[in-house]
């Protein structure tokens, strides 16, 4: 009787530290942290924090270009920007996208339509690191056309982007 008692006792202590285990491996619904703040348009006294996943369950496109500030031809899969603006129901006129050290850059909410800018989080099937210009960097398709090819479109490739605020 005794016995059953130690193994009930240590069957249950197993099944706890399976369960810890589990929690800790990132199987449970652990949230993930934010990595984009959007503000403005209609969500003016309600920011919305968005990780990475949230941008994915949004939609996913591939651009594959070269850019001025890489070598070569990379893939970069992201939201693309009017998808991500259309899911929060947001308008405005222009984008305020702003980075992690506070530089920030108008984009023109014409801007954001199909065949346009990405917000990237990847490259090349994996994430941006925060010193490659992660962790979310707006990608034009700039081999697509000499319209993304100009000064202008390249100054709003803002990267380590996290926060963007629509401004009426």
């Amino acid at each position: 009787m005794k016995t059953n008692g130690i193994f009930s006792f240590a069957r249950a202590v197993f099944f706890a530290a399976i369960v810890a285990t589990q929690g800790s491996a990132g199987t449970t619904d652990a949230t993930e942290p934010p990595v984009l703040e959007v503000t403005g348009g209609q969500l003016l006294d309600q920011p919305v924090s968005l990780g990475v996943q949230d941008l994915r369950d949004i939609a996913v496109r591939n651009i594959i270009t070269s850019t001025i500030w890489t070598d070569g031809i990379n893939e970069f899969s992201g939201v693309p920007l009017y998808a991500l603006l259309q899911h929060l129901d947001v308008t405005g006129s222009t984008i305020e996208a702003i980075a992690l050290n506070d530089y920030s850059v108008f984009i023109p909410i014409s801007d954001a339509r199909e065949g346009g800018p990405i917000v990237a989080f990847a490259i090349d099937g994996q994430p941006i690191p925060r010193r490659e210009k992660g962790p979310l960097w707006i990608i034009y398709p700039f081999d697509q056309s000499p319209e993304f090819r100009t000064e202008t479109v390249y100054s709003r490739s803002i990267w380590q982007l996290n926060r963007l605020n629509i401004i009426e």
